[in-house]
């Protein structure tokens, strides 16, 4: 006792900044969150659902995670803490007991002001109370319900709208509204019931093609800690083990600011109420677990559209297919008639020994399709998977070591390709950390349900090396950055040879105070593509160098206001096209009054690039599960605004209005998507009602 009140006396002066940070706790919460998407999704190919990463934020937020009773798995969900800032508080917890107050964090190793000032909103310090068993009863007594109606529309009408106006059947057969429904049943963390529907923008409703109203359906049932059972899914679900070289579906990311989270932290069996058509499991998956060993079964069969190839004469069975759809989207003939062609069932396990500060594990999946994948005879697609069965194997592991974390995984396709991927993180102090990455996917190597780290989507053709840090050189002032080099081994769509590449980023953060935040950062990427100057006999390759350059200056007037400046700039250098630039700038205002229940977002952003390559991205500020980077190209202006109004306790509206417009355009888009003119306006309004006990932390 008395060893432990030596670390509670220089507590006293600290508690006052720590009270001050707990004013803003909403607003820390919305800056973690928008953080978070922007630095993933701008360095991304494709758009990604962010609903499992904001369900988790949200959850802890409401439901914050007590620190004397928590679990490494546990503080791996909210994304904030490395294995080293969690491996400090359990240790510390083991050596000095339960934590007396919140502030004691501050006496952790590696928990600097900017992982306290981030973790705040999500945790609390309370005295521990014990497990109770899963009772039915106390499940409908004291669950909480959700229930999110949306509305999403284009005020000004494409080309394929106006086809279906004139009976035209090559253009969109439904109406340009978007609809999304959500209900979701949760009782802690132990129980998860939801449903989830869809119409995209030109698909029909209750109508022609869609006589059963939405596009899309999903549902789930999701129970934890029943019996001998961790974790029973029924229904949607994801599966992440490993680092996701042998399967991983659902979110997931690669390079990002935050240069030292190149790890990833798997769920294993994970609920899914997204709304993301290929990207999922649909079936029965369970754990369960003996002492130190966890042992879990998954079986997914799910319907799938395809570009079919050859059909069977007799009965319209498809035989072959040449690609698998990922857009969801069914607005046309010929969209409608890739939809759920052909069925596709996986099915697998994985048995993970864990220790605290170790475990390993082995993981197989088997997927099949009813028909064959079969490609186009490029080169390129040489090495891809073709057929309709495909198995993989692979052995993960995770250790320890003092100051040292190691990672990785060795991955193996039934057709004897290989992906391997090593990682260290090292927390040489409590002000410097070092992460290292090495990976190695042969162009043979097939899988169609993985995500790991990597400079492209798929996890094949690519080796690299990756190099990152993170560091506090003086008080206020946070410097992080990276190094990959990476090396395509055969070629690729649009990239006549093997080929190499790099890309780096530095950037600088300084923070005078906590209502105020400085960031200025540089990224330079340099790939190889075919040359686009005419040869006879051979595509060249060139080398594609791009630069961005950003400032963005964050302050947070008082605890009701937040401004947000940005400027950026990119260049594209390549020897067979002219120099090009671009430009973004913008001013966004948050404000949340206190004495009602609003909140307003808006910006206003001007922008002028060279072409679509010279694209800039940015966050947007949007309704709840509704997620907008949009890329700002050509010459022009945009804005938003944004209000969400709670109208009584639980019960919430939320409006958006956005739109773009380009002063150098006649048209904007191009096919069925056509708007003829220069303006794109967007209306989005949404609905959402929760009932049952829903509690927020307060600190004090």
């Amino acid at each position: 006792m008395k060893q432990r009140l030596i670390y509670i006396f220089p507590l006293l002066s600290l508690i006052a900044n720590c009270q001050s940070w707990a004013q803003t706790n909403a607003l820390i919460k919305e800056n973690i969150i928008e953080r978070f998407i922007e630095t993933i999704s701008e360095n991304s190919e494709q758009e990604i659902d962010f609903t499992a990463l904001t369900e988790d934020l949200y959850y802890y937020f409401d439901n914050p995670i007590n620190l004397n009773q928590t679990t490494e798995d546990e503080l791996k969900r909210l994304y904030l803490l490395s294995e080293h800032q969690i491996n400090a508080l359990l240790t510390y917890i083991e050596k000095h007991g339960k934590l007396l107050s919140i502030y004691e964090i501050q006496l952790l190793s590696g928990w600097n002001d900017e992982t306290i000032y981030a973790i705040l909103p999500f945790v609390d310090v309370q005295p521990v109370k014990e497990k109770s068993k899963l009772k039915f009863k106390n499940i409908f007594r004291y669950g909480k319900h959700e229930i999110v109606t949306r509305y999403t529309r284009i005020i000004e009408p494409a080309a394929g709208f106006l086809m279906n106006n004139t009976n035209d059947t090559k253009g969109y057969l439904g109406d340009p509204s978007q609809v999304f429904f959500r209900y979701r049943f949760t009782y802690k963390d132990r129980v998860s019931l939801g449903l989830v529907a869809k119409k995209d923008r030109g698909e029909e409703f209750f109508t022609g093609t869609q006589p059963y109203g939405f596009d899309f359906y999903g549902a789930h049932l999701f129970i934890k800690d029943l019996g001998p059972f961790k974790k029973i899914a029924l229904g949607d679900y994801n599966l992440q083990f490993g680092q996701g070289l042998t399967m991983w579906t659902g979110f997931g990311y690669r390079r990002t600011a935050m240069a030292m989270n190149i790890k990833r932290f798997p769920s294993g069996i994970k609920p899914c109420s997204a709304t993301n058509q290929a990207f999922f499991n649909r079936g029965l998956a369970a754990e369960a677990g003996i002492g130190p060993v966890s042992i879990t079964g998954f079986i997914s069969f799910k319907p799938r559209s395809v570009s079919v190839s050859q059909l069977d004469t007799l009965d319209g069975d498809v035989l072959e297919f040449s690609s698998l759809d990922e857009t969801g989207l069914h607005r046309t003939l010929t969209e409608v008639n890739k939809k759920n062609r052909i069925y596709e069932l996986i099915a697998g396990g994985n048995v993970t020994f864990k220790k605290r500060k170790w475990n390993i594990g082995i993981t197989s999946a088997y997927t099949y399709y009813t028909a064959s994948l079969t490609l186009s005879d490029a080169p390129y697609n040489r090495y891809r998977f073709q057929g309709n069965q495909l198995f993989n194997i692979g052995v993960d592991y995770n250790i320890l070591l003092g100051k040292f974390y190691l990672f990785g995984e060795l991955a193996f396709s039934g057709n004897g390709g290989h992906a391997f991927l090593q990682g260290v993180q090292a927390q040489l102090s409590n002000d410097f950390s070092l992460a290292l990455l090495i990976r190695d996917y042969a162009p043979s190597y097939q899988n169609m349900n993985n995500n790991a780290f990597g400079d492209r989507s798929q996890n094949e053709n690519e080796r690299g090396v990756y190099l990152g840090f993170s560091a506090i050189p003086a008080p206020k002032w946070t410097i992080t950055g990276y190094v990959d080099v990476f090396q395509f081994p055969w070629l690729r769509y649009n990239v006549d040879a093997p080929s190499f590449g790099y890309e780096c980023l530095l950037q600088a953060t300084f923070v005078p105070n906590r209502k105020t935040e400085i960031y200025t950062r540089i990224r330079r990427s340099s790939r190889q593509e075919n040359s686009v100057l005419d040869d006879e006999y051979t595509d060249p390759l060139v080398h594609v160098d791009k630069t961005h350059y950003r400032l963005n200056f964050t302050y947070e007037v008082n605890s009701q206001l937040k401004l947000r400046s940005r400027m950026e700039f990119v260049t594209l250098e390549r020897a067979d096209k002219p120099f090009r630039w671009g430009m973004l700038a913008y001013q966004d205002i948050v404000y949340k009054p206190a004495p009602i229940r609003l909140d307003i977002s808006a910006r206003l952003a001007f922008f002028h690039t060279d072409d679509f390559d010279t694209r800039l991205y940015a966050y947007e500020n949007d309704v709840l599960y509704s997620f907008s980077v949009p890329a700002y190209y050509n010459k022009g202006m945009r804005f938003y605004i944004h209000l969400k109004y709670e109208i009584i306790p639980g019960f919430s509206i939320s409006c958006r209005v956005a739109q773009s417009y380009f002063a150098n355009q006649k048209t904007i888009g191009s096919g069925l998507d056509l708007i003829d003119g220069n303006t794109r306006t967007e209306i989005k309004a949404q609905l959402r009602y929760r009932f049952g006990v829903y509690r927020k932390k307060k600190l004090s």
